[in-house]
């Protein structure tokens, strides 16, 4: 009886240590961006609208204006033509800070130079859904 105790005591002192140890919201944060940049570089539209909010994507699709002879595909599929399309011109991605707004929303400031050598700074924020972290805002950083 002691050793079955013993043992339950140690697998729930295990699982608290490895449940403490789980990805902070910044780590979660700071990867679903790099996720998502490393997608539009790559031409993967459709893997960087997955990493999207949905009420953000769907804002997004509104804002998409391409030619009518494409306006059969599906709007997700637009959006994705036009991340794709964007990120030709990325030459490099850096993160500079990850700020923690509440258990639910991230800030993440982004620099990306195209190929020219440009710098623009954007911040994303992040947004904790049902099962990871996701992309709800993209904005100029001033």
């Amino acid at each position: 009886m002691k050793k079955v105790v013993l043992i339950l005591v140690l697998v729930l002192l295990g699982f608290l240590f490895f449940r403490a140890c789980g990805t902070s919201p910044e780590e979660a944060s700071k990867d679903t961006v790099k996720e998502f940049m490393s997608a539009i570089r790559n031409g993967e539209g459709k893997e960087a609208v997955g990493l999207l909010y949905p009420p953000f994507r769907d804002a997004l699709v509104q804002e998409v204006k391409l030619p009518i002879q494409i306006t059969e595909m599906k709007p997700s599929e637009l959006l994705a033509c036009a991340l794709s399309s964007m990120g030709e011109n990325v030459k490099k991605v850096k993160i500079l800070d990850v700020k923690k707004i509440d258990d639910k929303h991230v800030e993440v400031l982004v620099k990306v130079i195209d190929k020219n050598g440009v710098e623009k700074l954007f911040w994303f924020i992040t947004v904790k859904d049902e099962k990871r972290w996701k992309i709800a805002s993209i904005s100029n950083a001033k």
